[in-house]
């Protein structure tokens, strides 16, 4: 009987739990059943604009209006396919044949004849305009262009050279005609000074074409340095005791400026014997540099005579080069050439040379035009350099009577002066 009962007791609990178990199995199968009677949930399906069917016509009220999604708004422009399709009708593509592909469409040639009647029918295009106006305008130009030059182009051999600016030499050497007299300095400018004289300002450059020489250093740095002591001694007091100190610091501006290796501020004080220390050198090189501006390009003597040898066609010729150089650095040491433009003493000193050597023509019209002088205005400074050259043999300074006496310089010291350029000598009663 105990048995029995006890076998009723677990027959009964287990017929209560199977019937647990059986009822949420039968609920989870009727949700499951009504999640399939609607559409499944697609990922991200509730991100979109789409609303059920069910609440489409159903007005949103409260608390729903705030959170109904705004209704899908398509694009406004479509293809007609797609228009035709978002309004019910079928759009059936045209069927591809068997075996065909798909081929880039190819353009006919048309011939000449259907070019020019279709340009006739068109009218000419922008680029046709644009060149027959432009062929116009060069026609127009050349024929109002001037006549060629009867003389040479100095230059016509130096275009392929880019180092020789062949393009802007006539313009270089216009504008060094138009700024040389703002770097001429007054021929009685030392009249000022109260402890120098003309005379001191010789020797000086007489020394100091012996250190240009000694130093090997380029023609243009010793006519820059002249330049510079000038122009300095215009605009400063500077006694005897401190003359070669500028002469010395000029030279040493123009090193910087003009050469590739410059020789060094001691090489400045041995030369001078020590009369100078460096740091005086350098307190004069601040104190030149400031007072002329720092103002040191320009156009010197040694510049014009390079251009008027170009222009006589003379550049080749070593003895007219040479005289024409020992003329014009004579010049350089006479202080009465200070009354004369760096430009006419340089073609003076050309002519002179090549009266000396007795050329053909001693005054060609393309150096009359390039030098921008009449033979009638370089007549007196001819006249004044072949005096100069008179007496350089005989003269106190005779540096740069020695230099050019040797056989680098081609001895063109040596050579004499033309006659006809040498004032006339009045008999003696």
């Amino acid at each position: 009987m105990a048995m029995r009962a006890a076998n009723q007791v677990v027959e009964g609990e287990n017929g209560v739990l199977p019937n647990a178990m059986a009822g949420k199995a039968a609920a989870g199968a009727k949700a499951a059943l009504g999640l399939q009677g609607q559409s499944k949930r697609r990922a991200l399906g509730d991100l979109s604009n789409q609303q059920p069917a069910a609440a489409a016509g159903k007005p949103v009220l409260g608390k729903e209006k705030a959170t109904a999604p705004a209704p899908a708004v398509e694009g406004g422009v479509k293809t007609r396919a797609a228009a035709k399709r978002a309004d019910g009708a079928v759009v059936k593509d045209a069927p591809m044949p068997t075996g065909a592909t798909l081929r880039p469409a190819q353009l006919v040639p048309r011939t000449r004849a259907q070019a020019a009647q279709a340009q006739r029918v068109q009218g000419p295009s922008m680029s046709s305009l644009l060149s027959q106006r432009s062929e116009a305008f060069v026609g127009s130009q050349s024929v109002r262009a001037p006549p060629p030059s009867p003389l040479p182009d100095i230059d016509s051999g130096d275009k392929l050279n880019p180092l020789m600016a062949a393009d802007y030499v006539n313009d270089i050497y216009n504008y060094y005609k138009r700024v040389e007299a703002k770097y001429k300095v007054p021929a009685d400018y030392m009249s000022k000074q109260t402890d120098i004289n003309d005379k001191m300002r010789a020797i000086l450059v007489d020394w100091l074409v012996e250190v240009h020489l000694k130093f090997k250093l380029m023609p243009e740095t010793l006519f820059l340095t002249v330049n510079l002591i000038d122009r300095f001694l215009t605009e400063k007091q500077v006694t005897r005791k401190n003359l070669q100190l500028v002469g010395v610091t000029s030279m040493l501006i123009a090193s910087k400026y003009e050469e590739i290796w410059a020789p060094e501020v001691r090489d400045f004080v041995y030369i001078s014997d020590r009369a100078y220390t460096k740091e005086q050198i350098l307190g004069m090189e601040k104190i030149m540099l400031n007072t002329l501006k720092f103002q040191l390009t320009l156009p010197t003597t040694y510049n014009f005579l390079a251009r008027d040898l170009k222009a006589a066609n003379m550049h080749f010729d070593k003895d007219v080069t040479m005289l024409s150089s020992y003329l014009i650095e004579l010049a350089q040491v006479d202080a009465g050439m200070l009354k004369h433009y760096y430009s006419i003493i340089a073609v003076a000193a050309l002519h002179v040379a090549m009266c000396s050597y007795e050329k053909a023509d001693t005054y060609p019209r393309a150096l009359e035009k390039h030098c921008g002088y009449s033979l009638q205005e370089v007549l007196p400074v001819a006249t004044a350099l072949a005096e100069l050259m008179q007496k350089a043999p005989t003269s106190s300074l005779t540096a740069v009577w020695k230099k050019y006496s040797s056989s680098k310089y081609n001895e063109a010291a040596k050579r004499s002066p033309p006659a006809h350029l040498l004032p006339q000598q009045l008999p003696v009663a």
